[in-house]
């Protein structure tokens, strides 16, 4: 390990809890430089475990610390960054640091604003015509400028279980689209009621009529007869239902994704009703997408109960438990950003920016939240025997870097806004913070009248962020853009493949061979039962599927070991981790499975294919490319030899080929354009439909 690890890198450093910093000393001490990147006033996960006295006493830790300060604040406007720090300066114990914007966004009295309404229903009506009233305005950076659009307003709330359903409603009875990150708020949508209503339907809690009164208003684009058609295979699909379940080829995906393709949903056909104006098609596929995860994540766990109730279980899961199963903060689909209002939790937001920020609901009680008596994790773990465990409660300092967090995704534009849920109780009062944040010359309690404006034509920022791709990913991408769209951009599932887990078997056991032949520890067959019993997991297979597999993968792996025994003193490198940083910010990471050595020193790089569901083999050569370029920039040196090892019929390489400079260039180039495709939405469907499992949501020509 001391020989393998010479620099230790370590970014969101005030994240980590005690065990990570334990690591982190070990590896240290066996001689790995350090270097952390963090602020200590952004520590907000101390219920998750983290501890602010990692980098508070960092220097106090280790020897001959050199610190870099990283004061200049390059997002934000002079009033945005002044306020945010006269804030957090009343935390004690804080690391010295300046923080001082750059201006790259101007400062004008008005745009930050502390105001005060008389209920909760005045302030989110307030919120809502301030987005109307923004949207056009112009917006500079980087030189450029455009009007604000839906999706440069975010809205953050320390719960949006608890604070945002006045806004939600605002906004729906003004027509204004939003997004609220993670679950929160995804069963009260027109469209997710109506695929709920599906498997109600299926579960006779309603009628046909409700199904279609369900759709009707959903105003997704379809018509009475597409409904009917998709309601008629529904009556197939039930009726089918015993003869199914003996084959054990049942899926709740199956039903949801059937349907859909039945009433022929297309986002074309939802852009058709407003003529495109607002792209909702993004949003509802945006939330279908998100149910379809929802499907996934009962059916991982139920995949094995009684098929027959497999149906009614999930019906009750979405009437009873779905809409607060998810906690708050649960992540969506990493790509998707449609151009809707953003809301959010404030723990969330942190990593991002928007030009327009609106923090309401800051009332005493709610933010910071009141403390409870005591936590309920406590009669579980003994307090006594975990270190700091007062971290775990919370403290106003706590929470004050929280809202500091929230105050600093701001680029020009932050509102601030209180009014009491009832005249008298736990939420009739403002919140402290709000004091402290009106406190700041920059900040007023009343809008300015507004200037004569020449609006603009609403436009989304261009992302400049980093578009960070796996081999997985890519793989999707050039097969078809808009099956990538469907997958990582929207979060639809394709459904449970019960030989699922096979290939990654395979892989994992023989990355246990070659990694032990790189120690000398060579495998003869008779290790073959121990990798499999180790390595072999079929979480979806039933027990003579399961059976047939093991064989299956005993035969390849003892066939593998037999034909290239002889090759494993020349491996040099296992189960390689690469990154690929490539121009415009896009980094392509992943594995290769095996890099070694001919007999005439040629370098030789790898890839292990799974007859079953395999990707077309010119994806795979240009994976092989890819995966020659990680090389070159991990060594400094070019492979000369690129291969695809078939494992499942014993086939040997498919695919050898000598690595290619010119072709080297065309991949990087390829590779390129995808990521500006994707950080700029242009994700159009191929002709290619053959075997891909997002048909039933994407075309309307097949």
């Amino acid at each position: 390990m001391a020989a393998r690890i010479k620099f230790l890198i370590v970014d969101e450093y005030q994240d980590v809890n005690p065990l990570q910093e334990c690591l982190i000393q070990l590896l240290h001490g066996l001689g790995a430089q350090i270097c952390v990147v963090g602020d200590d006033d952004q520590t907000i996960y101390q219920w998750n475990g983290s501890d602010i006295a990692n980098i508070v006493e960092f220097a106090q830790r280790y020897l001959a610390v050199f610190q870099v300060p990283l004061d200049d604040n390059f997002r934000s406007s002079k009033g945005v960054v002044e306020t945010a720090r006269s804030v957090v300066e009343r935390n004690g114990g804080r690391l010295s640091k300046r923080m001082r914007s750059q201006e790259q966004q101007i400062f004008d009295y008005g745009d930050l604003l502390s105001l005060k309404f008389a209920s909760l229903e005045e302030e989110a009506q307030w919120i809502t015509k301030k987005i109307q009233d923004l949207r056009g305005i112009p917006f500079t950076e980087k030189s450029q400028t455009r009007g604000l659009t839906w999706s440069d307003c975010a809205i953050l709330l320390r719960s949006v279980r608890n604070s945002a359903a006045p806004i939600l409603m605002a906004l729906r009875r003004a027509g204004i689209p939003y997004v609220v990150k993670g679950m929160n708020g995804l069963f009260d949508t027109p469209e997710v009621k109506a695929a709920v209503s599906i498997f109600y339907y299926l579960n006779d809690e309603i009628d046909r009529q409700a199904l279609v009164q369900h759709w009707n208003v959903a105003n997704l684009g379809v018509v009475p007869a597409d409904i009917e058609t998709g309601i008629a295979w529904l009556d197939s699909e039930k009726a089918d239902w015993p003869q199914r379940w003996q084959k054990s080829t049942y899926a709740l995906q199956h039903t949801y994704l059937g349907f859909l393709k039945a009433i022929g949903l297309r986002e074309e056909r939802i852009n058709n009703l407003d003529n495109g104006v607002n792209n909702r098609s993004e949003l509802v596929y945006y939330n279908l997408g998100k149910f379809s995860q929802v499907i996934t994540d009962f059916e991982e766990i139920n995949f094995h109960s009684d098929p027959s109730s497999l149906y009614s279980a999930f019906a009750g899961f979405l009437r009873y438990q779905a809409p607060d199963y998810y906690p708050e903060g649960w992540e969506d689909a990493g790509f998707a950003r449609p151009d809707a209002v953003q809301i959010m939790t404030v723990h969330q937001a942190k990593g991002m920016e928007f030009p327009v920020v609106f923090i309401p609901n800051l009332l005493r009680n709610r933010f910071p939240p009141r403390k409870p008596g005591g936590r309920q994790w406590w009669h579980v773990i003994p307090r006594q025997v975990v270190v700091g465990a007062d971290r775990y409660d919370g403290s106003v300092e706590d929470e004050r870097r929280l809202f500091y967090v929230a105050l600093t995704r701001s680029k020009k534009y932050l509102y601030c806004t209180w009014a009491p849920e009832a005249a008298t109780g736990h939420y009739a009062r403002r919140s402290d913070f709000i004091q402290e944040f009106t406190a700041s010359e920059y900040v007023l309690t009343g809008a300015p009248t507004p200037g004569a404006i020449v609006k603009l034509e609403p436009q989304p920022a261009k992302a400049e962020i980093e578009v960070v791709l796996t081999f997985s990913e890519l793989k999707y991408f050039f097969e078809c853009p808009y099956q990538f769209k469907l997958r990582f951009l929207y979060g639809f599932n394709p459904g449970f493949f019960e030989k699922l887990g096979y290939g990654k078997s395979l892989h994992d056991a023989l990355a246990e061979v070659h990694r032990r032949a790189l120690d000398g520890d060579y495998l003869s067959s008779d290790a073959i039962p121990a990798l499999l019993e180790t390595h072999l997991h079929l979480p979806y297979a039933w027990d003579k599927l399961r059976d047939d597999m093991r064989q299956q993968a005993e035969q390849v792996l003892r066939k593998y070991l037999h034909e290239n025994n002889h090759l494993l003193d020349k491996i040099e490198y296992a189960e390689q981790t690469i990154e690929l940083k490539l121009a415009n910010g896009v980094v392509v990471h992943g594995r290769i499975d095996l890099i070694r050595r001919t007999d005439t020193r040629q370098v030789i790089i790898i890839d292990f294919k799974s007859t079953d569901r395999a990707q077309e083999e010119d994806v795979s050569q240009e994976q092989l490319h890819i995966y020659a370029m990680g090389y070159q920039q991990l060594t400094g040196r070019s492979a000369d030899l690129v291969e695809v090892y078939n494992l499942d019929q014993g086939a040997g390489a498919t695919v050898r080929e000598l690595v290619d400079e010119n072709l080297l260039l065309k991949t990087e180039e390829r590779v390129i354009t995808a990521g500006r495709a994707i950080r700029d939405n242009r994700l159009s469907r191929l002709s290619r439909c053959k075997g891909c499992d997002m048909q039933g949501v994407c075309r309307s020509d097949i």
